[in-house]
Formats: structure tokens, C-alpha cells, sequence
């Protein structure tokens, strides 16, 4: 708000004093009227808001005390600063009680009147911006409303049909005894996408779930260089089509941790998924799986397209994408391959779920580093450890 945007009612009887104070204010930035009393103010009032309104206490018609109560009965945030002479302060500390916002005493000093101005502007600025703010507050949550209601029919609305047509697919390739090669390839492609759709509609439960703290965790004892070979040896071919350098640096110790396997197995795909589809072809992805102050930390670092300043905190807010919607395509292994923006919430979920944190260190067109570091669990001495699978680097061809 500037001080052009505030409108200013002057209430004088006296000409002279009206057209100073018109003056004054006009001269220091702000629109101004004037009214010989307070019959002709509440009147300019009711054709116009005014943002302001300084009035003389002792006029004609109507005086300045009348006017402040019946400004005050129909516009209450409108703000009055009252005019009066030193024989009636008196007068001018009733309509204080009464809602003026101060008082200028008669002869009037336009220094302190410039001050009171100036102060009083300021208030409704920052007024207006908090209710700015309250409104901005009240859309996001109706969206973060509309979110929900999104993961609630998917989850609710979308499973059921889908079962139906799985059913109806298997059903089909039990009629077709002797199906040729474009009916298998039909049948496959039904069956692929709905197993995409369903997979989709199981990652929302899932992060909605997690957010309600609805779904129980298993607490069982995991070496995290097992669950990342395993992730390691699904995502490899995917790295290896793209031509995209894939390496890993792993801690020779076991690497233990207490949670949920589907869980682990989800956070270290989906940071690896992410480096995949954000690193463009003949790329580098480097992942580290460490021990470090009695933590683990597992990295995923890319020399992908990185991700702006103003962007680093809503990559991990439900359905944000980075890139622009408009270019948006579905893809599991593509650069630049969208999905609905809700891996990295889950993984936020998960890791703080595990008493961890998760980082982000990015550079636009320089890559980005996710780390997230847990805490270690200590085996009991009984407790027999897996051997970890060795993990392979898949280079560029």
C-alpha cells in the first residue's frame, strides 16, 4: 500500500485551517476531501470510504465528538484523529476512549500533525498487509483441503474400477486360448498401465497414510547396504539405457538401522529415481552409503539440471513439480519424465518418521545433492547379519 492509495477527510469549519490541512497532505502524498462539519462529512462518508478522518471537535451541524460515534457505529476500522484547542483536551481525551486514534492541538504544529500522519500510516499498511497475508494463509488451505480430497478419491474412487478391469484382463486371457501376437501385446500394454495406475494409487495411500500417521511401522533390523543392492540392481538398466555414469561408494561395515524394509527400500529408490530423471543423457550420478558420527548417512548426488534457490523448500511439498505443468509427460526413465510430485513428501515422511533428516544442496544447471542421514542401531551380539550383496558400478558403455 503507498500513501497515493490512502484517502484523507479533513473536517474544519474554518476555511483557512481546512485548506492548510489540505495542503499539508496533499504535499506529502495522500488524497484528500474536505467537509465544513460533521452533517457533510458523514455524508462524503457514505459515498466513499475514507481511510482516514481528521475532524475539528467544536463545529456547527453537527460537531466532531457526534461525528466520531457515528463513524465509529458504522465503519469501526476506520481511523479519526480529532482537532481541538488546549481548553478542551479534556474533550479530546473522551473521544480517545471513544476510538479516536489521537489528537492535534490548536495552533496547530504541521510537524506533529506530519508525525501522527506518517505513524498512523504505517499501522494501516501493516494492517493491510496481514490481512493480505490471512488471505493468502486461507487459500493455501483450501488447496492443502482440495490435496487431501484428491488423495481421498484416488484412493477411494479410482481403486475399486481398477480392480475391475485387472479382473476383466485376467478374465480375458483366460478366454483367448490361442491369442496372436497383437491381442498378447494389447493384453500387456492393459495390464502394464493398470499396474502403473495401481502402483500411482498405492503411493498416495501410502503418503496420506504417513502423513495421519495411520500406517504401523515395522521395527525390524536392516543393513542398508542390502536394501540399496537391491535397489541398485532394479534401477541399474534404467541408468545403463540413458548412458548415465551410475556409481557407488558403500562403508565396508554393515550399515544397520531399525525400521520398516518397504519403507527403507521406498526413500532410497525414490532419491535414486529422482537423479534419473533430472540428469540428462551421458550424465553422473554418484550414491554414498557411510557411517559418520555414530549416523548413517545415505547421498544421492546428480549432475542434473539442479533446482532454483526459491524452489529448494517445495520440492518436498505434495504434488510439486519442478518443471513447468504445461510441459508435464508421465515417464519412468526419461529425462525430465514427470510424475504427480509426491516421491519426495513420502520420503520426507518416512525419514522424519525414523527420527532422521533429510538435506538438500543444489546449484541451478549443477546438479543437486540429497542426503539423509539416520540413526544407527547397534546389533545385539546374537543377532546374525546378513551378508551384503555386493553392489556393481554400471558405467557408460
Amino acid at each position: 500500500m503507498r500513501k497515493e492509495d490512502i484517502k484523507i477527510l479533513v473536517v474544519e469549519d474554518e476555511e483557512i485551517i481546512r485548506m492548510m490541512f489540505k495542503q499539508s497532505f496533499s504535499n506529502w502524498g495522500f488524497k484528500v476531501n474536505t467537509a465544513e462539519n460533521g452533517k457533510d462529512a458523514l455524508e462524503k462518508c457514505q459515498q466513499g470510504f475514507f481511510n482516514i478522518v481528521v475532524t475539528d471537535l467544536n463545529m456547527p451541524v453537527m460537531d466532531g465528538m457526534e461525528l466520531l460515534k457515528r463513524l465509529k457505529s458504522k465503519w469501526p476500522y476506520q481511523e479519526v484523529i480529532v482537532v481541538t484547542g488546549y481548553a478542551t483536551i479534556e474533550s479530546a481525551i473522551e473521544a480517545m476512549k471513544l476510538g479516536a486514534y489521537d489528537f492535534i492541538l490548536k495552533p496547530v504544529n504541521f510537524d506533529h500533525v506530519q508525525f501522527i500522519i506518517n505513524k498512523l500510516f504505517t499501522k494501516i499498511r501493516a494492517e493491510a498487509e496481514n490481512e493480505q497475508l490471512r488471505e493468502v494463509n486461507t487459500q493455501l488451505m483450501e488447496l492443502n483441503d482440495m490435496k487431501d480430497k484428491f488423495l481421498y478419491i484416488t484412493n477411494h474412487e479410482i481403486r475399486t474400477p481398477l480392480t475391475i478391469i485387472k479382473g476383466y484382463i485376467d478374465v480375458l486371457r483366460g478366454l483367448i486360448s490361442n491369442p496372436g501376437n497383437e491381442v498378447t501385446e494389447t493384453l500387456t500394454i492393459l495390464e502394464d498401465t493398470t499396474a502403473e495406475l495401481n502402483e500411482l494409487v498405492d503411493r498416495m495411500h501410502l503418503l496420506k497414510s504417513l502423513e495421519l500417521g495411520e500406517i504401523e511401522r515395522d521395527h525390524d533390523l536392516l543393513d542398508l547396504k542390502d536394501v540399496l543392492s537391491k535397489v541398485y540392481r532394479e534401477l541399474g538398466s534404467l541408468f545403463k539405457l540413458r548412458n548415465i555414469d551410475l556409481r557407488a561408494m558403500v562403508d565396508k561395515k554393515p550399515l544397520f538401522v531399525t525400521g520398516d524394509y518397504r519403507q527403507v527400500r521406498l526413500l532410497m529408490r525414490e532419491l535414486l529415481h529422482n537423479a534419473l530423471k533430472f540428469t540428462p543423457d551421458k550424465g553422473s550420478v554418484i550414491v554414498k552409503l557411510e557411517f559418520k558420527n555414530d549416523q548413517i548417512q545415505y547421498s544421492v548426488k546428480d549432475s542434473g539440471v539442479g533446482i532454483p534457490y526459491d524452489k529448494q523448500k517445495l520440492v518436498f511439498d505434495r504434488f510439486y513439480e519442478i518443471q513447468d505443468v504445461v510441459n508435464h509427460r508421465s515417464s519412468k526413465k526419461d529425462f525430465m519424465g514427470g510424475g504427480l510430485g509426491i516421491g519426495l513428501s513420502m520420503v520426507k515422511e518416512i525419514v522424519e518418521g525414523m527420527k532422521g533428516k533429510i538435506e538438500l544442496v543444489s546449484e541451478p544447471g549443477q546438479g543437486s545433492l540429497f542426503r539423509i542421514t539416520l540413526p544407527y542401531t547397534q546389533p545385539q551380539k546374537k543377532t546374525a547379519i546378513p551378508a551384503p550383496t555386493p553392489v556393481q558400478s554400471v558405467t557408460k558403455e
